[in-house]
């Protein structure tokens, strides 16, 4: 098989990985924006975070299809990145990685009510984001390196970057909120905040979930794979060599 066969087999894997995930993304947003309709009156988008649906009537259903969804479409996202080339190296992996399986144990281990009894499952639900979040902000951060220096992904590598640098700032501001929910001791004067914890984390989903459309756009809108990228530059540096 000639190298051209190879890189277009392996394009059109991308762009099939690239539809499932926006696809998978779409599936995702469409159950949440009804609960967060549907459920106004009930749970305050403020205060509550978006886990806190499952309490909703009719909540658990449409939250852990939403959930599945987005953990589907983030698989999907990461296999087709993955097998362009733009996620390689040990640290991109494991962040990836965690990215997804967060998302599917937080899926398993649903949270505790605000303010009411913490169990053990609301415990690990908990310790899942806050692995899962930090891991994707610093990805982004990896991937707009990656499509900053791979022919044919710059364009797509400023936008990004702002997302991840957006989406770590929010999560500061998160966790300081969760500090002062936690450890209201050590930050008294911030005892107010505790109050918007759901419109904190309602704008970092927003942000990640505008990081992982447009990584999904850019392995979709014509981004060559990265090996034939490296081919086409390696043969114009050998014919202006001639």
């Amino acid at each position: 098989m000639s190298d051209r066969a190879a890189g277009g087999r392996t394009w059109d894997g991308g762009r099939t990985w690239a539809l499932l995930a926006i696809v998978s993304f779409v599936a995702a947003l469409l159950p949440m924006v009804y609960l967060h309709l549907e459920s106004s009156g009930q749970l305050n988008p403020i205060k509550h975070t978006i886990s806190d649906y499952v309490f909703a009537d009719q909540g658990s259903r449409y939250f852990d299809t939403s959930l599945v969804a987005l953990t589907i479409g983030s698989i999907a996202l990461m296999v087709g990145l993955a097998g362009v080339g733009i996620i390689r190296g040990t640290v991109l992996i494991v962040l990836v990685s965690v990215w997804c399986l967060g998302l599917a144990v937080a899926l398993v281990f649903p949270t505790d009510p605000t303010d009411g009894i913490q169990s053990i499952s609301g415990a690990v639900h908990r310790w899942a984001a806050i692995f899962f979040f930090p891991c994707l902000s610093a990805a982004g951060f990896l991937l707009a390196g990656r499509c900053q220096l791979t022919n044919g992904w710059e364009r797509f590598a400023p936008t990004v970057l702002r997302l991840a640098m957006a989406s770590t700032i929010v999560l500061g501001t998160f966790a300081v909120i969760q500090l002062a929910i936690n450890e209201p001791d050590m930050l008294p004067f911030l005892g107010f905040v505790k109050n918007y914890l759901g419109l904190a984390e309602r704008m970092l989903f927003g942000i990640d979930m505008a990081l992982l459309f447009v990584l999904g756009a850019a392995l979709w809108r014509g981004a060559k794979p990265v090996a034939e990228a490296h081919r086409e530059t390696a043969g114009l540096v050998e014919g202006g060599a001639r």
